[in-house]
C-alpha cells in the first residue's frame, strides 16, 4: 500500500497499454513523406477521396487488457505500449465511405484473397465511386481510393485492375491508421453494433448494415475533412504515433 500510494503520488498510476506498432526508419519516412505531400490538400480534394478498409465483428479479437504504470502523457510512448497482434474471427466486413456519405458494403465470411478482393471492388467499389462522383453524364469526377497496404490491396492482379478501371490510389504508408479516417468510423460501428447484443451472425449481419445505413452523414464529413489535421500530426510527432 505504502509503494502503491508512492507510486501515484509521482504520477505513476495504473493505465491499460496501448496496442502500437513498432515504426523503424522506413515507415516513419513513409509516413512523413505521404502528410507532407498531401497535407495541403483542400477540403475540395479530400472530399473526392473514398476511404476502404476491412473490419472483424464478433470473433475472436484482441488481447486482453495490459496494465502498466506510465507518467502522464506518454499513453503513446511505445515503452506503455503493447504490440498489436492479429486474431482469427467469423464476421468480415469490407466498406467505404467519403465526405459526401456512405459508400456500399459487403460482409463475407470466406478468407479474404486477392480474386475475392478484386471482385469486391468491381462490385462495390465501382458502384460507390459512381454513387457519389458520377452525378451526370458525361461529367464525371476525379475520385481517389486510399486503402492500406495489406497483401490482397496491392496483388499484382488487383494493382492491374486498378490500373485498368482508372483508379487512382493515395500512395498510404505502412502502419498508419491513424491516416485511414474509416478506423475510426469502425469503432462507431463497432460500438453501435455491440449494443444491440446480436445473438446470432444472422442477426449480426442485419445489425451491421442497419448501423451502417443509420451513420450520421456530418460525422462521415467531419471525418473525411480531418486529414490535413492527421497529416500534420504526423509531422509534429516526427513520423511516431499521433493520438488519432
Amino acid at each position: 500500500d505504502t509503494v502503491e500510494r508512492r507510486l501515484q503520488e509521482a504520477g505513476l498510476v495504473g493505465r491499460v497499454a496501448r496496442h502500437k506498432p513498432s515504426y523503424g526508419a522506413e515507415v516513419i519516412r513513409k509516413r512523413l513523406s505521404f502528410a507532407r505531400g498531401y497535407g495541403n490538400w483542400t477540403a475540395e480534394q479530400w472530399e473526392r477521396v473514398l476511404f476502404s478498409d476491412e473490419k472483424c465483428f464478433y470473433g475472436a479479437g484482441f488481447c486482453g487488457q495490459v496494465w502498466v504504470r506510465r507518467p502522464p502523457g506518454e499513453a503513446l510512448n511505445a515503452e506503455y505500449c503493447v504490440p498489436r497482434k492479429a486474431h482469427p474471427v467469423k464476421v468480415n466486413v469490407w466498406a467505404c465511405f467519403c465526405a459526401r456519405g456512405q459508400g456500399y458494403m459487403y460482409i463475407f465470411s470466406e478468407k479474404l484473397d486477392s480474386n475475392l478482393y478484386k471482385t469486391i471492388l468491381e462490385e462495390y467499389l465501382l458502384p460507390s465511386a459512381k454513387l457519389h462522383y458520377y452525378p451526370a453524364p458525361p461529367r464525371i469526377e476525379q475520385w481517389h481510393l486510399l486503402q492500406d497496404n495489406s497483401p490482397n490491396h496491392t496483388a499484382d492482379k488487383v494493382r492491374t485492375w486498378l490500373h485498368t478501371n482508372g483508379v487512382s490510389c493515395l500512395d498510404f504508408p505502412p502502419y498508419s491508421p491513424d491516416l485511414n479516417p474509416i478506423e475510426n468510423l469502425w469503432a462507431t460501428l463497432a460500438r453501435a453494433v455491440e449494443k444491440r447484443q446480436c445473438p446470432t451472425v444472422d442477426a449480426l449481419e442485419d445489425a451491421i448494415v442497419q448501423e451502417w445505413e443509420n451513420l450520421d452523414k456530418e460525422h462521415l464529413r467531419t471525418l473525411a475533412l480531418s486529414m490535413p489535421t492527421r497529416c500534420a500530426a504526423v509531422i509534429a510527432a516526427h513520423g511516431s504515433h499521433t493520438s488519432y
